[in-house]
């Protein structure tokens, strides 16, 4: 079996891949940890017409790529650390969007992720996970 972890980086995501490590284990799963991080285009409309294919939004759009990158591999170096083989993935787009792409992309048996992602969310469901679970065409774990 196969399971894709979604991370945005916070401490919520990361402990949604710590609670479900020993299920992933006990199921003898692989997984994958996806992080996604903005378009760039939507780096481009951030900073403005004036930054637009300037040395500012090239190296912006770089460390967007590096952090998102370094919340995939956290998101593995947690799942090896607990016998899980696991690789890490990055997209770039509309967070909910492509989750569901990658989702679609392989034989996952379901998705983790956590509740929601921002401090203070009035929500008990964050609107990137209420997204997901309307259009998930597998189950969704949600911590």
């Amino acid at each position: 079996m196969k399971i894709l972890f979604c991370t945005g980086g916070s401490e919520k995501s990361e402990n949604a891949i710590k609670v479900t490590a020993a299920l992933a284990r006990q199921l003898e799963a692989n997984a994958t940890v996806l992080s996604v991080g903005p378009s760039h285009d939507s780096v481009s409309k951030i900073l403005g017409a004036e930054f637009r294919m300037s040395e500012v939004t090239i190296d912006t759009d770089r460390a967007v790529t590096k952090n998102i990158s370094k919340f995939a591999e956290k998101g593995v170096e947690i799942l090896k650390d607990a016998g899980i083989s696991a690789v890490a993935k990055i997209a770039r787009g509309e967070i909910a969007h492509e989750i569901l792409k990658e989702a679609d992309t392989s034989d996952y048996g379901f998705i983790v992720m956590a509740a929601k992602g921002k401090p203070g969310d009035r929500h008990l469901l964050g609107s990137v996970t209420r997204k997901v679970l309307a259009k998930a065409k597998i189950p969704v774990y949600v911590v």
